[in-house]
């Protein structure tokens, strides 16, 4: 009777364990994103300059159908002002555009981008972009959470692996990817050419006033945008490219 007792007390435990992590809807995401910078260098003295990995950061704030993904931003480093290293070029990168945001409205099936280029931020709104997942049966715990695999190919070509959890339900993830029945926490597209890893999960409830579309740039086609982006760094690669920043001392 006392085992019997003990079982059923656990199996409750679990049930309500369960059902808690299933009605989490909305909350904030820190992910690291890692980028392999030497996959499409064939310059071995631009390897030189440039490091072989760059890591930085990025959040996803996410509320029932909604989300909005933007870049963390880094503090300045001290060395950028201090000129060090004078002798010999320095290349230091930044991802992307300061203030770049990406925000999903799964229920309207839409997407509104804001992205900077140079001075200038624009504003690109279109359909939401679909990715035909195949689920399969491997799963991991990342941050505690049991996950799920999932593939499919990028636009560009490249191989998508993702990880995401029933146990949050959001069917938002980094960048422009989704649509799985659950949040994704970790996301491998082109062979680790660019990672990102789910470090800091917060379950207790965001600023749903934060989770809304951007507004401040030009509105744009995304035609128009992806012209200019190609003007000014060639055609993406597998997976996509985000833009980068390049800052010499």
């Amino acid at each position: 009777m006392i085992y019997y007792k003990h079982t059923l007390a656990t199996a409750l435990s679990f049930c309500l364990l369960s059902s808690l992590y299933a009605q989490i809807r909305d909350g904030r995401v820190v992910y690291e994103r890692k980028m392999n910078m030497h996959r499409h260098l064939e310059d071995e003295s631009m390897k030189n300059m440039v490091p072989e990995f760059n890591v930085s950061r990025a959040e996803l704030l996410f509320s029932s159908d909604e989300s909005l993904w933007r870049d963390i931003r880094e503090e300045e480093d001290i060395r950028d002002q201090a000129g060090e290293d004078h002798d010999r070029p320095v290349i230091r990168m930044r991802f992307g555009g300061g203030d770049d945001q990406s925000y999903k409205d799964y229920a309207a099936q839409k997407m509104i981008q804001q992205r900077e280029m140079g001075p200038k931020k624009y504003i690109i709104e279109d359909s939401f972009p679909h990715q035909s997942w195949k689920l399969e049966p491997d799963t991991q715990r990342i941050r505690g959470f049991l996950c799920k695999k999932a593939t499919t190919t990028a636009k560009a070509g490249g191989a998508v692996i993702a990880w995401y959890t029933e146990d949050i339900q959001s069917p938002s993830g980094p960048e422009v990817y989704g649509g799985l029945p659950g949040l994704i926490l970790q996301l491998n597209i082109n062979d680790a050419e660019m990672v990102y890893m789910a470090v800091e999960v917060d379950t207790k409830g965001s600023d749903k006033g934060l989770v809304k579309a951007p507004t401040d740039g030009k509105k744009i086609t995304r035609a128009a945008f992806q012209k200019m982006m190609e003007e000014q760094f060639g055609p993406a690669g597998k997976g996509g490219r985000p833009m980068i920043r390049i800052i010499r001392n």
